[in-house]
């Protein structure tokens, strides 16, 4: 959306999130007030960048009174799977979505747009290539129990 700063100011929060939200980290913590251990996977998708388009310069033969079109912004994110359903998410799964808003939190950031679609589910571990991640029955690595949930839509933080 034209002259929209929620995009702009996503980056610049990616920018500003500690390191530890990247990191995939192996293995299991305790995150408060949760009782039993949740994966410590990034909680973040990885931050590629930012990028402005350049304004281009219009040729001799261009309309003078058509405005050029419009150029989105893009922000490059790692792909970290589809927008998670509550009814397919066991107690565990809803425990590890939980301790991503609450390691969130507990870093000093406060969302301010929770909602479903802006937590991420993919298949396998965030460390496995996204081959080895495909959950065709074919893959003979595939386990539909492993999968890796993230934070998204930091635009209102």
């Amino acid at each position: 959306i034209q002259h929209d700063v929620h995009l702009a100011r996503e980056a610049q929060n990616y920018q500003a999130f500690p390191q530890h939200f990247f990191q995939h980290w192996n293995g299991y913590n305790l995150v408060r007030p949760i009782r039993n251990p949740v994966p410590l996977h990034a909680v973040v998708p990885q931050f590629y960048g930012y990028y402005k388009p350049v304004e281009e310069i219009r040729g001799e033969n261009a309309s003078q009174s058509q405005p050029p079109p419009y150029l989105s912004p893009i922000l490059l994110l790692e792909h970290c799977g589809q927008p998670i359903h509550l009814s397919s998410l066991s107690e565990d799964d809803l425990e590890e979505c939980a301790s991503l808003c609450l390691r969130f939190n507990q870093a000093g950031w406060l969302h301010e747009s929770i909602a479903l679609r802006n937590v991420l589910v993919q298949p396998g571990l965030p460390t496995q290539w996204p081959i080895e991640r495909d959950n065709s029955r074919d893959n003979s690595r595939y386990d539909p129990e492993i999968h890796s949930s993230r934070l998204i839509g930091f635009g209102r933080s």
